[in-house]
C-alpha cells in the first residue's frame, strides 16, 4: 500500500507539471501535447515579451524625460480687478462720467467784468456800434479768453451792428462779439471745442465783413496818382492756388478809411495796404515764396476793422 501510494503521488505530480507547461488553449481542450516542445514554445514567448516589455518601459521612460525637460505652462489668473472698476463705475454712474467736459457747458462767465464798448453811429462808409441789450442771454458763452494779441483783432467784431440778423456771443476778456445768422455755423465750429480757434473765427467774421460792405456800398477805386510811389513791388504773380483761396481784387485801387500805401501786385493790379496793417501784410509777401493766399487774409482783416465806427476803446490802439 505504502508503495501504492507514493507511486500514485509521483504520476500525480509529473501529470501537474505536463499541464503547467502547456499552453493556456490545449490544456483547456485538452489535447495531446510533448512536454519538451511546450517547454520551448512557452521559454521563447517569455522571452519575446520581456523583450517586448523592455522596451515599451525604455521608450516610455524617455518620453517621461522628454516631458520633464518641458517648459510649464503656467495659466496666470487676471490682475484686473472686475469688482473695482464696477465700483467706480456705480460712483461715477456711466463712463461718459470719465470724458473730459468742454468749457462750453461747464464754465462760469462772469458777465459784470467783460468789457463794454461805447455805443457808436455809423455812416455810409462804417457801421456803427449798438449798446449791449439788458438781461438777455447770450446765445453762446466762450469762457476759454482769447490770447493777448486776439483781443484787438476781434475789436472790429465787438457791439457790431450787422446788415441782417445776428447773434450775440460773450467772449471773456473781450466782450460781448456779434456773429451773422448766415455765418454762425462756421463760427461754432471755431469755437465749439475745448481750445477754440479764434484765429478761424477772426477769419469767418472779416469775411463777412468784406461781404457785407460789397452789399452795402459796392466797390469804391480810386486810381494811383502820378504822384504816389509804390511801397513794395512783387516781382512773382500769386499762383492759381493762392488766388482761389483769397482774391486782391476787392482791394485793388481801394479807398481806404484810415492812412495806406501803394504795393505793385503782378496780375493783380496796384493794391492799396492800410500803413497799419503793412508790417504784417509785408511778412507774409517779402518770403520766398510769397505767401499771398496769408498776404491777402490781413487785407481782409484790415477791411473788417475799417468798415467799423471807432470807439474811445478804439483810439490809438495798433495793431
Amino acid at each position: 500500500m505504502r508503495t501504492f501510494s507514493i507511486a500514485s503521488v509521483s504520476v500525480a505530480a509529473l501529470m501537474a507539471m505536463a499541464l503547467f507547461d502547456a499552453k493556456p488553449a490545449e490544456a483547456r481542450k485538452g489535447a495531446s501535447f510533448s512536454a519538451s516542445r511546450s517547454t520551448v514554445s512557452t521559454r521563447s514567448f517569455t522571452r519575446s515579451s520581456n523583450k517586448t516589455f523592455v522596451k515599451s518601459v525604455t521608450k516610455t521612460s524617455k518620453m517621461l524625460k522628454v516631458t520633464k525637460t518641458l517648459p510649464r505652462v503656467v495659466h496666470h489668473k487676471p490682475r484686473i480687478k472686475v469688482a473695482k472698476i464696477d465700483k467706480v463705475l456705480l460712483k461715477k454712474g456711466s463712463t461718459s462720467a470719465f470724458l473730459k467736459k468742454s468749457p462750453l457747458s461747464s464754465a462760469k462767465l462772469n458777465f459784470k467784468k467783460l468789457p463794454l464798448h461805447k455805443a457808436a453811429v455809423g455812416n455810409a462808409h462804417l457801421v456803427g456800434r449798438l449798446t449791449v441789450p439788458k438781461n438777455f442771454k447770450p446765445k453762446l458763452m466762450l469762457a476759454h479768453a482769447p490770447h493777448a494779441a486776439h483781443h484787438l483783432r476781434l475789436a472790429p467784431f465787438v457791439q457790431r451792428h450787422w446788415k441782417k440778423a445776428f447773434f450775440w456771443v460773450a467772449v471773456a476778456g473781450v466782450g460781448y462779439i456779434t456773429v451773422p445768422e448766415l455765418y454762425y455755423d462756421r463760427f461754432y465750429r471755431c469755437t465749439g471745442v475745448d481750445d477754440p480757434d479764434y484765429e478761424s473765427c477772426i477769419g469767418v467774421l472779416s469775411y463777412a465783413a468784406l461781404e457785407e460792405e460789397d452789399e452795402r456800398i459796392g466797390r469804391v477805386r480810386t486810381p494811383m496818382p502820378s504822384t504816389a510811389a509804390y511801397r513794395y513791388q512783387a516781382k512773382v504773380a500769386p499762383t492759381p492756388e493762392a488766388r482761389q483761396t483769397c482774391s486782391f481784387e476787392p482791394f485793388v485801387e481801394r479807398q481806404w478809411n484810415n492812412t495806406f500805401v501803394w504795393v505793385e501786385i503782378p496780375q493783380a493790379g496796384n493794391v492799396t495796404v492800410p500803413e497799419d496793417y503793412y508790417d504784417r501784410f509785408y511778412g507774409k509777401l517779402g518770403n520766398e515764396p510769397p505767401d499771398y493766399a496769408a498776404a491777402c487774409k490781413v487785407l481782409v482783416e484790415a477791411a473788417a476793422a475799417d468798415t467799423v465806427a471807432t470807439t474811445s476803446l478804439d483810439l490809438n490802439r495798433r495793431l
